[in-house]
């Protein structure tokens, strides 16, 4: 399973360098990078620094994920022998590829002169790599580098446990709603609910740590 998910990941992380090979005669000189809430294009780049920017920073990202993960003093012990974060991590790191692959396609499509709904497509891959995100929250141990990190969750693996337990299923089924009000509700009424939900979210974070840290202090169990 895991080297399957290794081979999936460098395949993606690939994908994006291949297509660029095939058609880069045919992208134009100038192309998009931004798009406002209209769909329309608001943002513009030259062609060897629009195309290339996504698919490395997608490349940077997960070699980042991998130095941190086994540089990190909270991991470093369980990453050496069999771990659920052994199984989780691989998984997220297709996700965090496929994400960036979804978004470059769309651009790379808009670039060669096809027309694509690219706001509306780029908000489902975020919503749906969020509803990835938080459906493996609750199996992620403590580290510094991945999950809800407050001064609380990082002390306490109790508080950890609790606080990624229910901010996993929140920011599941959070964002599996937003899917569906996506197609129910108007742009600029998508946009504020989209921007609502992070920061509720946020603030959620904070307080229902801080709050569980402080309750469950007799059964504390410092990390």
């Amino acid at each position: 399973m895991k080297n399957t998910l290794a081979w999936l990941e460098a395949a993606l992380v690939m994908a994006p360098f291949i297509a660029l090979v095939v058609f880069w005669n045919q992208i134009p000189e100038r192309v998009p990078i931004h798009w406002n809430i209209r769909g329309e294009i608001d943002g513009w780049s030259t062609k060897t620094t629009g195309m290339l920017l996504l698919p490395l920073v997608a490349v940077g990202t997960i070699i980042l994920c991998r130095v941190l993960s086994s540089l990190d003093p909270k991991l470093r012990k369980n990453l050496q022998k069999t771990d659920r974060m052994n199984k989780i991590l691989p998984i997220l790191g297709v996700a965090f590829a496929a994400f960036f692959n979804a978004i470059f396609a769309v651009q790379l499509i808009v670039a060669l002169g096809y027309k694509v709904a690219a706001p509306r497509v780029i908000t489902w891959c975020i919503l749906i790599f969020f509803a990835i995100l938080g459906n493996y929250l609750p199996n992620l141990r403590p580290n510094y580098f991945i999950g809800i990190r407050t001064p609380w969750t990082l002390q306490d693996s109790g508080t950890w446990r609790a606080t990624h337990r229910l901010g996993g299923r929140l920011m599941f089924f959070g964002s599996l709603l937003l899917l569906v009000l996506e197609f129910l509700v108007n742009a600029s009424v998508f946009v504020l609910l989209f921007i609502i939900f992070l920061l509720l979210l946020l603030l959620w974070s904070f307080l229902y740590s801080w709050h569980y840290y402080r309750s469950h202090g007799a059964t504390r169990e410092t990390i």
